[in-house]
């Protein structure tokens, strides 16, 4: 069921690219980067792989730097439209954003293995901006922490997002028949859930105690 939403994700994708052949070119760069890593891959395999010469691709991007960016903003992208919405109970949102979070990197492992092997190949004229995003998006988990477990420093709290970013996302690292084991997906929320729970053990205020405003609502950001 994750390979069929897989496909029609990347359908999607592929759909809202700038043409046709620069899609061809980003799925082409996608899987070489996921299979060799990017330094190993050169704009001649890219374009040979997406069924075009190498010197073609220029007409659409500047080279494998601005590809793999492009690739790179799709992965925060797909991350940020998953994980959005307002919570009133910093506990449910929370448990959205781990939910979220595995659910992108099970369905799209290609794509999200970008975020976690290649981000630091990012060129200094890119790097800034991505850097911006992604620490926007941890200050996010940062925050919410805060409203479960308040009490802790803002370099734990980072360092707990990171943690569990890294339990998350380890699984572009793991053996395919780890990836097959029958409910995964709630597996790796749950634990990853538990191990933030770590948290509560000094929380002033522990998250079992607080009590919602009101019925959380969701608005799809």
């Amino acid at each position: 069921m994750l390979k069929a939403s897989c496909r029609l994700r990347y359908r999607a994708f592929v759909a809202a690219t700038r043409n046709d052949r620069s899609g061809a070119i980003l799925h082409a760069a996608m899987l070489l980067f996921h299979e060799r890593g990017f330094g190993s891959v050169g704009v001649d395999l890219i374009g040979e792989r997406a069924g075009i010469s190498g010197p073609a691709i220029y007409r659409y991007f500047s080279g494998k730097d601005e590809i793999l960016v492009t690739l790179l903003d799709e992965a925060i992208d797909r991350v940020l439209m998953i994980t959005g919405g307002k919570f009133d109970n910093p506990l449910d949102e929370l448990a959205h954003l781990v939910r979220g979070h595995v659910t992108r990197v099970l369905e799209e492992p290609k794509l999200m293995s970008l975020w976690t092997k290649e981000r630091n190949s990012v060129p200094k004229q890119y790097g800034q901006r991505l850097r911006s995003r992604i620490n926007r998006y941890v200050d996010r988990w940062a925050d919410v922490l805060d409203g479960c477990y308040p009490g802790h420093s803002r370099p734990t709290l980072v360092a707990s997002v990171h943690a569990a970013h890294g339990l998350i996302d380890s699984t572009v690292f793991w053996p395919r028949s780890s990836l097959k084991v029958g409910g995964l997906e709630d597996m790796l929320t749950a634990m990853t859930m538990a191990s933030l729970e770590w948290l509560g053990q000094n929380a002033s205020t522990p998250a079992s105690q607080k009590r919602p405003r009101k019925a959380a609502t969701k608005r799809t950001s």
